[in-house]
């Protein structure tokens, strides 16, 4: 009974479908005839129109020269300029009014009123206080005058006539104006080095030392820097500190870290692993093991590259300038080929060598790290063969190892450095550094 009415149903869709297919063609066949003759005429003028232009652009030679690249930029111009017209000064009206002469307030005022314009210049003269104030942020009546304006600078708190401004506080800093934590200050255009010491009242040294930079490194805008409270550094409490041994390693006085850090005398309450501020603590210089080469073949090492560096101190990591693989989110460097066995491998900077081995060592085979200070390390891969070590010194051009095709290389056609540049450990696009 089910199907029986479905097919029914079904039936009936058929013939509607039906009708209203004979409906639209009858209608279509009357629209055909009234609308006709109207579109056989339009269609008529089009045809003479488009067979007139065509006839002139024959007769005049510019068949093809209207859609040529040429003329087309020019007629992009022309449009342009023309659309812009109306928004340059070349239809600009010259104001002679005054400021002000088109308000209301102009209006409502007589006409007769003589307006001009009188030049005031504002008396430089500096209040030169007589006595110092040592309690931040007491203020009293007699210390500024109301009928002039002063201003008045009272530790962090400054007096400008009848009127107090909020005083600063940095992060970490105590009511009476003395910080006794570590805060992070975010770099911002036209910082630094010594401007941010100057602001926080330290030495470069402490801002170097705290975030390991070097006097070479560089800032850029939105890098976050720890701000110690004041000049000197931090420690990290080892088994086996004390005190007088931490002030003995930094040049400090044991007195200074016991009240500045609120430890016992005795130095007791050290935990191993905390963190403690060294007040004009200095860090000493670190002595590099300086290892002398070994596991090096007796050839004739290739000379230094003569390249000038760029502004920012690196140049170019080979002889070779051909680049067959760029940096991409499945690359972390760039390679560079072109050259054969005894093509030289360049330190882009001076700096520490860190790695130099052979091996697998995930893929690079015979591979070079620099340390070059501020965060900034390089690699240098598939070398043929290492001409430094670890602990070694380099300077900018010198090479390091020749051009090879160790490890996760196939062929011989396959020569070439694999080269990368590390930024606090992590991979960035080599050519922001070497050009």
């Amino acid at each position: 009974m089910r199907y029986k009415i479905l097919l029914k149903t079904l039936r009936v869709l058929i013939y509607v479908k039906r009708f209203f297919w004979w409906l639209g063609a009858k209608s279509l066949f009357v629209l055909a005839k009234i609308f006709a003759p109207g579109w056989r005429l339009i269609g008529f003028i089009h045809y003479k129109t488009e067979y007139f232009f065509k006839k002139i652009i024959s007769a005049a030679g510019l068949d093809r020269q209207l859609v040529k690249r040429d003329n087309l930029q020019v007629a992009v111009f022309l449009i342009l300029f023309i659309v812009a017209l109306p928004q340059t000064k070349l239809y600009a009206k010259k104001e002679v009014s005054l400021p002000g002469q088109q308000t209301l307030a102009y209006r409502l005022t007589p006409s007769d009123t003589d307006y001009s314009i009188e030049e005031v210049f504002a008396d430089e003269t500096q209040f030169t206080s007589p006595s110092p104030f040592w309690t931040a942020g007491a203020v009293s009546s007699d210390q500024f005058s109301y009928t002039s304006i002063q201003d008045i600078e009272l530790g962090s708190v400054v007096a400008g006539g009848s009127a107090l401004s909020k005083p600063i506080i940095f992060p970490g800093q105590a009511p009476g104006g003395t910080r006794d934590k570590i805060i992070t200050h975010e770099v911002q255009p036209g910082d630094s080095l010594g401007s941010i010491a100057q602001k926080f009242q330290i030495t470069i040294a402490t801002i170097l030392w705290e975030n390991n930079l070097g006097l070479n490194s560089f800032l850029h805008p939105g890098d976050k820097l720890k701000i110690l409270p004041v000049s000197g550094l931090t420690h990290v409490i080892k088994k086996g500190d004390t005190i007088k041994k931490i002030a003995t390693l930094y040049g400090a006085t044991a007195e200074a870290i016991i009240k500045f850090n609120k430890l016992k005398a005795d130095g007791s309450d050290l935990v191993i692993g905390e963190k403690i501020i060294v007040p004009n603590g200095v860090k000493q210089p670190t002595k590099l093991n300086v290892v002398p080469l070994r596991n090096i073949s007796r050839i004739a090492t290739p000379p230094s590259s003569r390249q000038v560096p760029s502004v920012s101190g690196f140049i170019w990591p080979t002889a070779t300038r051909l680049v067959t693989q760029y940096f991409t989110w499945k690359h972390s460097g760039i390679d560079i080929a072109g050259g054969g066995f005894s093509t030289p491998n360049y330190a882009v900077k001076s700096g520490v060598v860190i790695k130099s081995q052979c091996g697998w060592n995930s893929g690079y085979g015979c591979v070079v790290v620099i340390d070059h200070g501020g965060g900034i390390k390089t690699l240098y891969g598939h070398n043929s063969r290492l001409l430094v070590n670890v602990g070694q010194l380099v300077d900018a051009g010198q090479t390091v190892g020749l051009m090879g095709n160790t490890g996760n290389v196939r062929g011989p056609t396959g020569i070439h450095l694999h080269f990368e540049v590390w930024v606090n450990n992590i991979r960035t696009n080599p050519f922001r550094f070497v050009k």
